[in-house]
């Protein structure tokens, strides 16, 4: 054989080669898209094959269950998209087991609260008609559980771009709250009633801020502010509000309490809205502070992650296989969902909403 000849056909079988690996076999993906904070199933979540310019193909829709199933190449990049959510991307495979965060399409202010900022994050007061108008949806959200409508003596919202501390914010909500009784608990002893403006209470840090540098108790871990008609409707007292402080005196940490950070993306639990999950021996689940401190002790059959301080939790229920999943992949299932708030006091407004 010829030298020429032989160059021809090594290169021949590069080419053969490359066409073979460029070949991928199809299989049989299927999988199930769920809400990451809840875990709900998400319906109509188009499944697509992503293009650079943009036109992806939709091959499969996620049905009632958030299921879906699909004969694709294997190791095709997928995409996933959802109103409202932010768009995932995953290689498919046999089995998939796919989470979708709020996107936030709503847009979030500024807030200032009874003249100082408050560092809410809850965009769904924004609400915007067809024509383009921007009004106000609701104050008496999950993000200031204290508020009630009878509270709030004014609101202005200007719907208008700003600069603060180089964060851009899509607006302005200026709101002034008219002063009420709030009874003081310290880790479950009552401290007394005080009058004050429940907005100072707004934000995520809202309270425990207030709690330690207003009121000055030491070691503060964490602090609630509840309505109390609105959370707890059937309790004494003459009290419009509540503030539940917990300092790190009244509960044990997780080692010393013998517990576990709960597994979760093969690794610890992260910590969600100052809470991250924790389980006892018996795979029961519970929540700590981000600073090792346990608030709620393992009780739970299951529980979801804490957002807008509450979580969805149930006492009873089972595991289910994600279909196609070969035992990889499970989801939780019970008829007895609840709400909790961050103390682990069950929300009671939130669930006969929520029936």
């Amino acid at each position: 054989m010829k030298l020429t000849d032989t160059k021809y056909m090594i290169i021949c079988g590069l080419l053969l080669s490359m066409c073979i690996s460029s070949y991928a076999r199809i299989i049989n993906v299927s999988g199930r898209v769920v809400d990451k904070y809840d875990g709900e199933p998400l319906i109509g979540v188009s499944v697509c094959i992503p293009s650079a310019d943009r036109t992806d193909s939709i091959v499969a829709v996620s049905d009632t269950n958030g299921l879906f199933s699909v004969s694709l190449p294997e190791n095709q990049l997928l995409s996933f998209r959802y109103v409202g959510y932010d768009d995932a991307f995953a290689i498919a495979k046999s089995n998939m087991f796919i989470e979708m965060e709020d996107g936030g399409t709503w847009k979030n202010p500024l807030w200032i609260v009874d003249s100082k900022i408050a560092d809410v994050d809850y965009p769904g007061i924004w609400y915007q008609s067809p024509f383009g108008n921007v009004s106000l949806e609701s104050l008496v959200c999950d993000a200031i559980p204290i508020l009630r409508e009878p509270d709030i003596d004014s609101v202005e919202l200007t719907d208008t771009t700003l600069c603060v501390n180089n964060i851009l914010f899509n607006g302005l909500c200026c709101i002034s709250t008219k002063p009420t009784t709030i009874q003081i608990i310290v880790d479950g002893e009552n401290q007394g009633v005080i009058k004050e403006h429940p907005g100072r209470f707004a934000g995520k840090n809202g309270a425990i801020n207030y709690a330690s540098n207003t009121l000055q108790i030491d070691s503060v871990i964490d602090a609630v502010a509840l309505d109390r008609e609105k959370t707890f409707p059937t309790s004494c007292g003459k009290a419009e509000k509540m503030l539940i402080v917990t300092t790190d005196r009244h509960y044990p940490s997780v080692s010393k309490a013998g517990y576990k950070p709960y597994k979760y993306d093969n690794g610890d639990d992260y910590v969600s809205d100052g809470r991250y999950r924790i389980v006892d021996s018996e795979g029961k689940i519970g929540y700590a502070t981000q600073y090792n401190v346990v608030i709620i002790p393992p009780r739970f059959a299951f529980g979801f992650p804490f957002k807008d301080g509450r979580a969805k939790v149930t006492d009873s229920g089972h595991l289910e296989e994600v279909e196609g999943s070969d035992g990889e992949y499970h989801y939780w299932v019970s008829d007895n969902w609840y709400w909790i708030d961050k103390m682990g006091n069950r929300l009671e407004i939130y669930n006969e909403v929520d029936r």
